[in-house]
Parts: structure tokens; C-alpha cells; sequence
């Protein structure tokens, strides 16, 4: 046994420990500086050279950060503008990888029951928080799902459907619950289209999907949270049968 060493050392199963890449630690120090209120959303960063003074490294570490700290939300690079900070806007990201989680139509089945648990919670709080200068905004997608049945056109109605439940979620007032709706977009985006399609088969689905959009957003105007749940709960078992 080697001098210095017990038994206990030498079994142990480690990885060696690497040295973390400098644009990792530029990362965590932005991630700190705006933690701390001392960069806001909205505020213009210094130049790539001023930066990289500042930091003692590389353009090309200055670079590597930006690029990272781009894609997943935490700044936004205008072309001849500069980069600012954003208020964390993770959706492009997610949204680009999304598609590895659905897979197949065997999950759209999760899906419903996701969006159940994140829709009948936007319901509730929409009918107990929605201000009613927001939630007159649901009347825009409810009356383009009108139209749509007027026109047989089933994407204006699929978009308007979408429009609907994004709105809802802004109405719940709710940060997290908003913020995550939004990191998901594009997986209820998909569900919404997948269920449409499929539900839209029978045409007099969609009078019923009609009626039933109407139904939630009047129980949330009516500050009805009891009802808003119960109208959404009765909304999605319909699309879950239909599929």
C-alpha cells in the first residue's frame, strides 16, 4: 500500500476532477450580477472587448458566453444594437428541443393529463385574480373560433384555440405558472392541433369545443372559479374521449 494512502482511499471509485471551461465561469458571474440587481432586464451589456477587460479573458471566451447566454434566454443580441438582458426567455430554446419529447401519439394521452394539471389551475386563478380588462381579451379567440366554424376552416380554428388557453394562462397572474405554460408552448401547441384535427373530424365537434370555450371564459368573467375549473375539467375530458 502506498505510503500515506489507507485502504479506504485506494477502493474508493472517483472521477478526476477538470478544470472548469472560462466561459462557464463568465456565465455564472452574469447569472450572479443579475441575481443581485446589479444587471436588470433591458439593460445594454458592455462591449465584447470592454468585457473581456473586465474579466481578464479572451474575446473568444467573451464570445462562447454570449453565444451560450443567447440560446438559452438569459440575453438577446440585436445585429448593430448590441446585447441586453432578458427576462429569462427560455421558450425559443425549449421549444427547439420539445420535439424529442413527443415522439409519438402514444403521449398525447400524458400530455391531456399535463395540461390538466397546469389548465384547471390557470382557470382557477384567472377567475379569482383576472382583471377584467385582460379577460375581455378571451372574447378575440372565442369570436375567431365563431368565424371559424362559419368558414369550415379548421387551422383558424386550432389557432384561435391556441391564442385561447395562452391568454388564459396570462391571466392567472401567476409568474411560475405563466412562465412555465410559455417553456412548453410548443408541446401544448402541438397537443392542441394533434386533438383538433382529430376531434374535427366529426364537424359538430367543433360547435361543441365552440360552446365550451365560450362556457370557461364566461365563468371566469363572472369571477366563478368554482365553475371556470369545472368548465375546463369538462373541456379536456371531452377532448381526451374524442382522442
Amino acid at each position: 500500500m502506498p505510503f500515506g494512502l489507507n485502504r479506504m482511499e485506494i477502493e474508493m471509485d472517483v472521477n478526476p476532477i477538470s478544470m472548469k471551461r472560462i466561459y462557464q465561469s463568465v456565465i455564472e458571474q452574469f447569472i450572479g450580477l443579475i441575481r443581485e440587481g446589479k444587471l436588470k432586464v433591458g439593460e445594454k451589456l458592455p462591449p465584447e472587448r470592454t468585457l473581456a477587460e473586465m474579466f481578464n479573458v479572451s474575446r473568444a471566451s467573451i464570445r462562447e458566453a454570449f453565444s451560450a447566454m443567447e440560446i438559452i434566454g438569459l440575453i438577446e443580441v440585436r445585429p448593430g444594437d448590441g446585447s441586453f438582458v432578458t427576462n429569462l426567455n427560455m421558450a425559443p430554446f425549449i421549444n427547439t428541443i420539445a420535439p424529442l419529447f413527443v415522439k409519438n401519439e402514444e403521449m398525447e394521452d400524458e400530455l391531456l393529463e399535463f395540461r390538466k394539471m397546469l389548465e384547471l389551475e390557470a382557470a382557477k386563478l384567472a377567475a379569482g385574480k383576472g382583471k377584467p380588462e385582460e379577460i375581455i381579451l378571451l372574447e378575440g379567440p372565442i369570436n375567431s373560433m365563431k368565424a371559424a366554424i362559419e368558414k369550415n376552416d379548421i387551422n383558424m380554428g386550432a389557432e384561435a384555440d391556441i391564442r385561447f388557453h395562452k391568454i388564459l394562462f396570462s391571466l392567472s397572474n401567476n409568474y411560475i405558472l405563466t412562465k412555465s405554460a410559455e417553456y412548453i408552448g410548443y408541446i401544448l401547441e402541438s397537443s392542441v392541433k394533434f386533438n383538433r384535427a382529430k376531434i374535427l373530424k366529426d364537424s359538430e365537434n367543433s360547435k361543441v369545443l365552440y360552446e365550451q370555450h365560450k362556457e370557461i371564459y364566461e365563468a371566469i368573467r363572472n369571477n366563478d372559479a368554482q365553475s371556470a375549473v369545472e368548465m375546463m375539467n369538462k373541456h379536456l375530458d371531452f377532448v381526451k374521449q374524442i382522442y
